[in-house]
């Protein structure tokens, strides 16, 4: 018969791990990162999409419009250039905030600190998709030439804003806004003090002696109490 070891009354006792529910502010950070990158899809399919037609119209007003044939296609080729770099821009980072979104539901710490990067990121290539699409008549496109005087860039200024159809300006820059919004929360909610807590998780044994714990998924313990 084997009888149980009394407890060494010196030692403490292994703590109770019980779970730790997810705060409200990572809750609608992961939806509303996993939102944005939903819309940025959305916002990249219509930049690739449109890059051929907006191109190939512009090419014909620019040269009904009296630019050299070959200062029209050089200028094409840049603007064909920056619509695509944008939208497949756009659909990485779209991807990216998608995965991550599932990274910060499930408590990892590297993803909280990746939702931010690429929130800024996003705002940030938000503004420039802009620029080239519902702001783009103001660039001056004719410095993708060696011809870039005033004649050249006011021509080219206009056939460009004949060529950029309405829905596309319109959709790009009412894509980028809801976007935008999304990622403004989600930096705003990953940085509020319940979230950074939530993420740097620590386990407290029952003598008192903070314990670091690695950030871990949903799934793990978080919070130790007596038995």
């Amino acid at each position: 018969m084997v009888l149980d070891r009394p407890p060494d009354p010196i030692k403490p006792d292994d703590p109770v791990l019980v779970p730790r529910e997810r705060p409200l502010a990572v809750a609608a950070a992961g939806l509303a990162l996993g939102a944005s990158g939903g819309v940025g899809l959305l916002a990249s399919a219509a930049l690739i999409a449109g890059a051929g037609p907006v191109v190939d119209a512009f090419r014909a007003q620019a040269v009904a419009s009296g630019v050299d044939p070959v200062t029209a296609g050089e200028i094409a080729r840049a603007i064909r250039t920056v619509l695509l770099s944008s939208g497949t821009g756009t659909l990485a980072l779209a991807v990216l905030s998608m995965l991550l979104a599932w990274g910060v539901l499930a408590r990892y710490e590297a993803a909280r600190i990746g939702a931010l990067v690429v929130a800024a990121v996003s705002l940030a290539c938000g503004v420039v998709r802009m620029s080239v699409t519902a702001f783009g008549n103001g660039v001056d496109w004719s410095l993708a030439s060696d011809r870039h005087d005033p004649a050249t860039a006011a021509a080219v200024a206009q056939a460009f804003s004949e060529a950029m159809p309405g829905w596309l300006a319109g959709l790009g820059g009412g894509l980028t806004d809801l976007q935008s919004f999304g990622y403004i929360a989600v930096i705003v909610l990953l940085v509020v003090p319940a979230s950074r807590e939530y993420f740097r998780t620590r386990v407290e044994s029952t003598a008192g002696v903070r314990i670091p714990w690695r950030s871990a998924g949903s799934s793990r313990r978080t919070k130790a109490v007596p038995p």
